[in-house]
């Protein structure tokens, strides 16, 4: 009969210790493979909704009030392992009196940490296989449209800043005078790029597919433009003189100086005055 009952138990307090040990310790965040090895180790056990959850459950027990962020994390994984069923089997709050919003605060966070992992592994050369799999990973996630919308912008944003920082460290360290370097133009024309690429995928047909925020890109009303808007201004000017070297200004060339204004968030008249300052400047270099 020992036996017999310990034979019953075994998977269950297994089940227990595994999920015990997939959960990170301390204040790391999440890998994102904990639901599905959960899932799976659950499967080969054989172990029903209701027992695993009771294990899910008693875990809880164990990191409540001793560790806040881990059960936070328990909170988060269960509730994903167990889908739509979470709301009947796993009863956080008449267990441990958490309110609906602890709860939320627990998905949102681990959700939004699990989504920036996947943001990171995201360039410049986005496809449609990309955008439809980083749809998927918020919806597996549970994260809010809105919520992915602002962090694939902020995403696309540290991209653009990052060709920004790149090319002001070229064009500060340059010591020719008149010369632009090619490596700040290509790192403009990246900028553009990227922008055009953002903007055509937001219009692309079966779009609500894609990953949520494509669109045109703009730094203007971040809390640090005003800082940057000097150096902004040094690199618009100097992608300015590249374009109008020849001394015309056309829709061709206006086109694409009207797009940077807009990334950089310079002001209409900003950019006029810069490229005014900039014709001015290339005919007087003109020889009478």
């Amino acid at each position: 009969m020992n036996i017999s009952h310990s034979l019953i138990l075994y998977p269950i307090h297994s089940f227990r210790s595994f999920v015990y040990s997939v959960l990170p310790p301390g204040h790391e965040d999440l890998k994102g493979t904990e639901v599905e090895a959960i899932k799976k180790f659950k499967k080969a056990l054989g172990l029903d909704d209701v027992d695993a959850a009771n294990m899910h459950l008693a875990i809880g027990r164990r990191l409540y009030r001793k560790r806040l962020d881990a059960f936070q994390k328990l909170i988060f994984v269960s509730n994903l392992v167990f889908g739509d069923a979470s709301d009947f089997i796993l009863p956080w709050k008449h267990l441990f009196g958490i309110t609906d919003y602890q709860i939320d605060i627990a998905m949102r966070e681990n959700a939004k940490s699990l989504y920036a992992l996947e943001l990171k592994s995201i360039g410049r050369g986005l496809d449609i296989g990309t955008l439809i799999e980083v749809r998927r990973v918020q919806l597996a996630y549970k994260l809010f449209d809105e919520v992915a919308a602002d962090m694939f912008k902020e995403h696309a944003k540290k991209l653009v800043q990052e060709n920004i920082s790149s090319a002001l460290s070229i064009l500060k360290s340059n010591t020719s005078a008149g010369n632009i370097p090619t490596e700040v133009i290509n790192e403009v024309n990246s900028i553009l790029a990227f922008n055009r690429l953002l903007t055509v995928l937001s219009k692309f047909p079966q779009g609500e597919r894609f990953a949520r925020g494509l669109g045109p890109i703009s730094l203007a009303g971040d809390f640090d433009h005003d800082m940057m808007v000097g150096d902004l201004k040094i690199l618009y000017a100097a992608y300015t003189t590249e374009v109008l070297s020849d001394g015309r200004l056309d829709d061709e060339k206006l086109g694409p100086l009207n797009e940077l204004r807009n990334i950089f968030g310079l002001g209409k008249r900003e950019a006029e005055a810069i490229i005014e300052g900039v014709m001015s400047d290339v005919k007087s270099q003109v020889p009478a």
